[in-house]
């Protein structure tokens, strides 16, 4: 499976939305739709690139393999300070394009480092005005 850029966002934008400083599983449950495989695919890629966070002290997300597809335990998650900086930057339409025009194909730590020069190079531009 590949990343889904786009999903990526829709992903951060109920992390930024919500009133509370946490989301659970049932927060993602219109994103999920029938298709439980790419969300948890996506969560665990965010854990491993240390986007998001449980907040149980072992870590856990609350997420087992079964032989019918996932047991759910609702944990709570939130945006790490690196979740918060990429997401900032995905979420914006123009960096999104570019990263779905360009950099599909690329791995996400990559697809962080691009948008991260992006948005510093939006930055400065804008300091030069």
């Amino acid at each position: 499976m590949r990343i889904d850029y786009e999903y990526l966002g829709e992903i951060f934008n109920i992390f930024l939305e919500s009133e509370r400083p946490t989301a659970n599983w049932n927060d993602f449950k219109d994103i999920i739709g029938d298709d439980e495989h790419k969300f948890v695919f996506h969560i665990e890629i965010m854990v491993d690139r240390f986007l998001i966070a449980s907040t149980l002290e072992n870590g856990s997300i609350g997420i087992m393999r079964t032989n019918s597809g996932y047991a759910v335990g609702i944990v709570e998650w939130r945006l790490t300070a690196e979740g918060h900086d990429f997401a900032a930057a995905l979420t914006k339409p123009s960096i999104l394009d570019t990263i779905k025009g360009k950099f599909q194909q690329e791995g996400l730590s990559a697809v962080i480092d691009i948008a991260k020069k992006i948005v510093s190079k939006q930055a400065e531009r804008l300091l030069e005005e």
